[in-house]
């Protein structure tokens, strides 16, 4: 990557994803109605390509684009998200197929979720993390409704971007009382400050903390913040048992 400036190296690994599914979405498209493409196959070769530019990254001086960083743990997080990502394109091919789901919309959301996903372990920020967490949110809100046809996945669809859109509140909520306290949003210097203040009783920083939890435990499902699965599960596109071959 040495052709590449090194003040965007940091972003190469999520811009490869990002072009990857702009790509599915063109070809989708442009594919007649019964026309059968690989779209699946250039997610694929967009996630090969986030991996190898994070692989060449690894080890190397910390790159830094403003509020991207690409350290090790960053690009450790990368390469799993990439192998987590071609193992599901593989293995959802099948079920893209079976329930008629449009390939194109079905791959570009699954790469725009990814690149959120890769944003978020890079970002040193708390408002890049959390446009990373709704890039990723909105992702999957429209992945579990994409059955347009099934009532249930139109209601847990709804019911998880109601909630997903409570939880931003509080998300953003705490970034706000976080800059209120600290004059920043930069990770960085909240761990500064947190480290000189940790002998303080003062309960904002509390309330701060308190507010960015519940904000990431709604997200990740975490009791009692997840009356929302049940019905998300149910209503998302899943595998059989007969289904699970790669192709």
């Amino acid at each position: 990557m040495a052709s590449i400036p090194a003040s965007i190296q940091a972003v190469v690994p999520m811009l490869s994803v990002t072009l990857a599914a702009l790509a599915c979405m063109a070809a989708e498209a442009f594919r007649e109605k019964d026309e059968r493409m690989p779209i699946g196959g250039l997610g694929i070769v967009g996630l090969i390509g986030a991996a190898i530019s994070a692989a060449l990254l690894w080890n190397g001086n910390t790159v830094s684009y403003g509020v991207i960083s690409g350290d090790n743990f960053g690009l450790f997080v990368t390469l799993v998200l990439v192998a987590v990502g071609i193992l599901t394109i593989m293995f959802s091919s099948q079920v893209v197929d079976r329930d008629g789901i449009p390939a194109g919309e079905y791959y570009t959301l699954i790469l725009f979720a990814i690149a959120g996903m890769i944003m978020m372990a890079t970002a040193n920020d708390l408002l890049v993390i959390f446009i990373a967490l709704e890039i990723l949110s909105l992702a999957v809100y429209v992945l579990t409704g994409i059955r347009r046809e099934d009532p249930r996945a139109t209601e847990a669809a709804f019911k998880y971007f109601l909630l997903g859109a409570f939880s931003s509140a509080f998300f953003l909520y705490g970034i706000a009382f976080t800059f209120g306290l600290t004059g920043s949003t930069h990770l960085d210097r909240i761990g500064a400050y947190l480290a000189a203040q940790s002998l303080s009783d003062n309960p904002l920083i509390l309330v701060a903390l308190g507010l960015l939890l519940v904000g990431f435990a709604f997200k990740i499902s975490a009791v009692p913040f997840h009356m929302w699965t049940p019905d998300a599960y149910e209503g998302a596109p899943r595998l059989s048992p007969a289904s699970c071959r790669p192709v």
